[in-house]
């Protein structure tokens, strides 16, 4: 009676009254009225649309003045040192080099311009999946690239907030969080129903109510601290949240609540029923490498019942093993259902379970600035982690699901503090790696490299919807992200458990999309999974590595390095005995992808070029050497059995492949690491051996015989010149190609730089791209080692930008100096890319 009485009365007279009695000493009166309030107001039963419950909690928010009024006072007393404004896909932002501690760093337009960034190497960049701006915070940018507003002691003269001005606040919000959370419960239906749920309805009806939690957040540090508070507090939860068993309504919406809940976690209820609470599915076929390198046996012991179904012959393809991961997994939250204790944990459950709207998004990232909230947030978001990758292999919509995912998850791991401290209290390097091993588990077949009938290795699957849509990528980037950070990166190379999983991991990679040269038919279907494997291993295992290569180019890092040599050198013998390994490669098969083999050489290169490491004891023994070198030695037999027209039956993808394998974008992460691993093969093995066995894998042994006649069984005699000329190619390549073995960084820079500038003038932008300073796998560069602008100037000649007759302007353009455009290309052809380049240009004309 009473609330009906006072939903009668006059919004802002009703609520000036209430507020006057929760300050009195005896609230009592004035607590009850205002519950009784909220009962009718939010009811959760009602229409989410009811725009008059909206306006009756902004006005008791306001206590009684208009909800303008009341919101710019609030922002009055701002005392928030970091900007964090939060936008959306083409939203035009700054990234400033100089200032940038993190390469994430990104600036609005008001903060950039409010700065000093004179003479400094910035650009402007239209966002692409969404960001937040990170002026004031000293994690992720320089002191001296703050704006005026967000230098350092500036919230330091703001008044202290007046007690009562948010005292409604307090009361208020976090009834109308709670009944946000029961329109988000109602909105869930059980999968197993014949009613698709219709996420974006329930989305459009709520979105007036979140579109209010943004604008509070608008108002500054204090209504932020605020909303932290209600958020994270777990008594306010739990009295709230939980069924009462007096109200139906609430009982049924807290169990529709539990039962979305009952399968977050990366084992399902049901299989823990059964009591594999702690088992995972590791792949068809499973075989030793898979289940060793979870740490379930030790190396080169496999489970013997599983090397029984193993000799099965391939009948049980698509099926699963299950394999115990508990001795590889330290905190079991990383595969248990998830547990909530405040509204943010089930605000950010409820926002995975809807895929990421962009309004729940935007808000759940304009409270970053307060960093209670940011600490508590990003510890909910690892402990959501596996539920993360479980919805988002099950999106039709994952493109714009990772782009939010990605939105979220670069503002809380750019920070390096930030980042150590979930990995030292939250396993998240643990977390990661696990997450990723499930997810690649979902798509593994059984390998035909080699062995084909009793290869006992799995592979990803190029085809499956998770590498052609690239779904792994969010995962992956964060992966990547916070191996950036010594500290962290230090950690991941510390733990050789973790170390072991990682390479179980890569070892998914190792011989994925196999092809098999076509001898009779032309194809009838052209594949276009390579697209998918080589973005796999750049994305997936190459810029990991390079992240980690970063942390390992002193002397005082040798240790990591070895760690990292060995485990390459075990798990690479793992696999040989799983693919059935023998001294020749199976005729007419070629795969490009080895990540195993391109880690062990990228180590080994930076122990003995940047740590002082003797090659000979980081080198395994004859035999394992003999085996390292015949699959990269495969691939160059290959690629001129490819420019050859030897596999001219497989279609036009397979050249695709082949000049994939070398362009520039790959050939730091794939061809060049092959190169220097067959380089060392040849200095350490027996050159007799090595000659040999070099040209026959180019066929062409009969041809260097001093015969008159000669008669090869392989090739045609259309084939037989191309194929020496790519084996005696191939022995000059080996033997003047410096990158690995002497090169100064600045020496690597310069002829990656002339080699860029010969083939087409480019603009600044472009070239740092091609030719980062950064690591990244499209360039080996060590950060700091070489100076850009200087190598820059002393080899090209910058032009002017123009206008154009029509108006537009054409950009201002470095092109090469004289001297190297002229004098036969010395500069150019002193780049292994170039030389390659031409290699396989000649021979497409020669074919044509």
């Amino acid at each position: 009676m009473m609330a009906a009485s006072l939903l009668r009365r006059d919004k802002r007279a009703t609520a000036a009254h209430l507020k006057a009695d929760l300050t009195r000493t005896d609230n009592s009166s004035g607590l009850r009225q205002l519950q009784e309030l909220l009962d009718a107001v939010l009811n959760p039963e009602k229409p989410a649309a009811d725009t008059d419950a909206l306006d009756w909690c902004k006005c008791l928010i306001a206590g009684g003045e208009g909800f303008e009024e009341f919101c710019k006072t609030v922002h009055s007393y701002d005392n928030a040192t970091l900007c964090g404004l939060v936008w959306t896909a083409n939203f035009v932002a700054y990234r400033c080099r100089t200032c940038g501690i993190s390469p994430c760093m990104s600036l609005c337009a008001e903060c950039f311009n409010n700065g000093d960034h004179t003479s400094h190497d910035f650009n402007m960049f239209r966002s692409q999946a969404g960001g937040a701006c990170d002026c004031g915070d000293s994690n992720v940018m320089r002191d001296s690239g703050f704006c005026r507003r967000h230098q350092l002691g500036t919230g330091e003269n703001v008044p202290s907030i007046p007690r009562d001005l948010l005292l409604m606040s307090e009361m208020v919000l976090p009834r109308f969080i709670l009944c946000i959370i029961q329109y988000l419960r109602d909105g869930y239906i059980e999968p197993d129903t014949s009613a698709e749920r219709d996420l974006q309805k329930v989305l459009q009806q709520l979105e007036p109510q979140i579109t209010f939690l943004e604008e509070l957040t608008k108002m500054g540090g204090a209504m932020r601290t605020v909303l932290t508070k209600i958020l994270t507090n777990q008594q306010t939860y739990k009295e709230l949240s939980m069924g009462q068993e007096e109200n139906l309504y609430a009982k049924k919406n807290y169990d529709m609540y539990l039962s979305a809940l009952k399968n977050s976690g990366l084992v399902s209820v049901e299989e823990k029923t059964q009591g594999a609470a702690a088992d995972i599915a590791v792949g068809a076929e499973g075989g030793a490498g898979a289940m060793v390198l979870l740490g379930t046996t030790g190396p080169g012991s496999p489970d013997e019942s599983s090397k029984e179904e193993d000799q099965d012959g391939g009948q049980f393809v698509g099926q699963r093993k299950r394999v115990k991961l508990s001795s590889s997994t330290k905190d079991p939250y990383i595969i248990d259902s998830l547990k909530h204790k405040c509204f943010l944990e089930e605000l950010l459950f409820w926002t995975i379970k809807f895929e990421f709207p962009q309004k729940m998004v935007t808000f759940l990232l304009n409270m970053l600035p307060d960093q209670d909230y940011k600490i508590t947030f990003t510890k909910t978001f690892v402990q959501h982690y596996a539920f993360i990758m479980k919805t988002l292999m099950k999106s039709h919509e994952s493109d714009t699901m990772s782009n939010r995912i990605v939105h979220i998850s670069v503002q809380l791991f750019s920070n390096e503090e930030l980042a150590r401290h979930m990995t030292e209290e939250c396993q998240l390097l643990d977390i990661m790696v696990t997450v990723l091993l499930y997810m690649m588990e979902s798509c593994l077949i059984k390998s035909e490299l080699q062995d084909e009938e009793n290869n006992r290795h799995v592979v990803v699957n190029c085809s499956e919807a998770l590498l052609k849509n690239n779904t792994y990528w969010p995962l992956v980037s964060d992966f990547i992200n916070i191996l950036s950070h010594q500290s962290v990166a230090k950690k991941f190379l510390e733990d050789h458990s973790l170390l072991m999983l990682w390479m179980s991991f890569v070892s998914f990679f190792q011989g994925m999309n196999l092809n098999k040269r076509e001898l009779n038919e032309h194809v009838e279907f052209e594949s276009q999974t390579y697209y998918a494997a080589f973005a796999a291993e750049l994305e997936a295992c190459a810029q990991p590595m390079w992240g980690l290569l970063t942390h390992c180019k002193v002397k005082e890092t040798q240790e990591y390095t070895k760690t990292v040599v060995r485990y390459c050198l075990e798990t690479l013998q793992i696999w040989f005995d799983a693919i059935g390994f023998i001294d020749e490669p199976a005729p007419n098969q070629v795969t490009f992808h080895l990540p195993l083999h391109r880690y062990y050489a990228m180590f080994l290169s930076r122990a003995v070029k940047c740590q002082g490491l003797d090659l000979d004891s980081l080198l395994p023994d004859q035999e394992m050497l003999m085996k390292i070198m015949v699959h990269p030695l495969q691939i160059q037999a290959c690629l001129s059995e490819i420019h050859s027209n030897m596999w001219v039956r497989n279609g036009l993808q397979i050249k695709g492949q082949a000049m994939t394998y070398v362009q520039s974008h790959f050939c730091n992460s794939m061809i060049d690491p092959d190169i220097y691993l067959l380089q060392v093969c040849a200095s350490r093995l027996d050159p007799d051996y090595f000659i040999s066995s070099v040209f026959e894998r180019f066929k062409v042994v009969d041809l260097l015989t001093m015969a008159s006649q000669h008669q090869n069984a392989v090739l045609d005699s259309e084939q037989e010149r191309p194929m020496l000329e790519g084996a005696l190619t191939f022995l000059v390549i080996l033997t003047s190609l410096r990158i690995h073995l002497g090169m100064t960084d600045d020496e690597i820079l310069r002829s990656e730089m002339v080699s860029q500038l010969c083939m087409n003038d480019r603009t600044h932008s472009a070239l740092l791209d091609l030719i980062p300073e950064n690591p990244n796998p499209k360039s080996g560069i060590v950060p700091g080692s070489c100076s850009f602008e200087d190598v820059l100037s002393s080899v090209s000649d910058f032009k002017a930008p123009v206008f154009e007759p029509g108006g537009s302007m054409q950009q201002g353009m470095y092109t090469p100096k004289v001297g190297f455009r002229s004098g036969g290309h010395v500069g150019w052809l002193k780049s292994r890319r170039s030389v390659l380049s031409i290699r396989f240009c000649e021979l497409q004309r020669c074919r044509a």
